[in-house]
């Protein structure tokens, strides 16, 4: 994939949810696209209140479920690209916006990412999904949008496969009815593997701006050496609070594996800070371009 610039970090007031359930998620089969991780399923936290134990839903990574089966009551998962020198899929939750999770995760593609780290390669191509025949069928309004063909399409087929809760191939169709033009591979489109198409670390708890207090629990997903994921809490560019924790999994998984942390967070004074999340960097910066990265601004009560 192409390296891309890592765009600067801003600040943005924190984007209402709205409530969350506990998602139902469908386990994936092992076709070497898209194995979906062990992770134990429960909603992340809204970014308005105290954060509380969560963790990541089951099964979902590679667009191996994380439907709701009706979006209206319960958060959609929805993926962005995390740019820099590996660009990325990285998964943020949004509320849902009907009763149908295709056409609700249709209209949250075209919507804003919370974390203003992340973007979309696909904002207004795809005008509607719907399943038909084994598949998810991707109505799109032209040639696939950017630079980067492949990752934009799989911006697409892991999102529309979370909204189904099943592994199915995704058809793009222009809305002549004829194939999308501009597609990487052919049609229609399976998930790529997770190492090759996800960023290496990710986020689910806390979403951003998420306002804390005493302790919060973090969650997310995670490749890295040894199982190791090292956190921080920054002021500015000031380290307060670091430690680490390990993924579940083993070295040899193919995918991302889930990781949890308790941070306590008592002895910082009320503030706007960032949660930073890193792969661990066996060779301590000496070779690649170093440890991935996923951040979060939390405010602290």
């Amino acid at each position: 994939m192409t390296a891309r610039r890592t765009p600067a970090r801003r600040t943005t007031a924190p984007l209402a949810v709205g409530a969350v359930l506990a998602l139902t998620l469908a386990a994936c089969g092992d076709d070497g696209a898209d194995d979906g991780a062990t992770d134990p399923g429960a909603s992340p936290s809204t970014p308005t209140s105290s954060a509380t134990a969560t963790t990541t839903p089951s099964d979902d990574e590679g667009g191996t479920g994380g439907g709701t089966g009706g979006a209206g009551t319960g958060a959609v998962p929805v993926y962005y690209v995390l740019e820099g020198d590996r660009a990325g899929l990285v998964r943020e939750f949004h509320a849902g916006q009907g009763d149908d999770a295709l056409a609700s995760a249709v209209t949250l593609l075209s919507s804003p990412p919370s974390d203003p780290d992340y973007t979309s390669y696909v904002d207004g191509w795809v005008t509607a999904a719907q399943e038909a025949d084994g598949e998810i069928v991707a109505t799109v309004s032209g040639p696939v949008p950017g630079d980067d063909a492949e990752l934009a399409v799989q911006q697409v087929v892991y999102t529309l496969q979370a909204a189904a809760g099943r592994v199915l191939p995704v058809r793009f169709l222009g809305e002549s009815g004829g194939d999308a033009v501009g597609l990487p591979g052919t049609n229609p489109v399976s998930t790529s593997p997770e190492l090759e198409t996800l960023a290496l670390v990710n986020i689910t708890d806390p979403a951003e701006g998420t306002t804390v207090s005493g302790s919060m629990t973090a969650t997310g997903r995670a490749s890295s050496p040894e199982n190791n994921v090292r956190w921080e809490v920054r002021s500015g560019s000031e380290v307060v609070l670091e430690g680490f924790t390990t993924h579940e999994g083993s070295s040899t998984d193919e995918r991302l594996d889930p990781w949890t942390v308790e941070v306590d967070l008592s002895t910082l004074a009320p503030g706007t800070y960032t949660f930073v999340a890193m792969t661990d960097d066996a060779s301590g910066g000496e070779e690649g371009s170093g440890p991935a990265t996923d951040t979060r601004t939390i405010v602290v009560g």
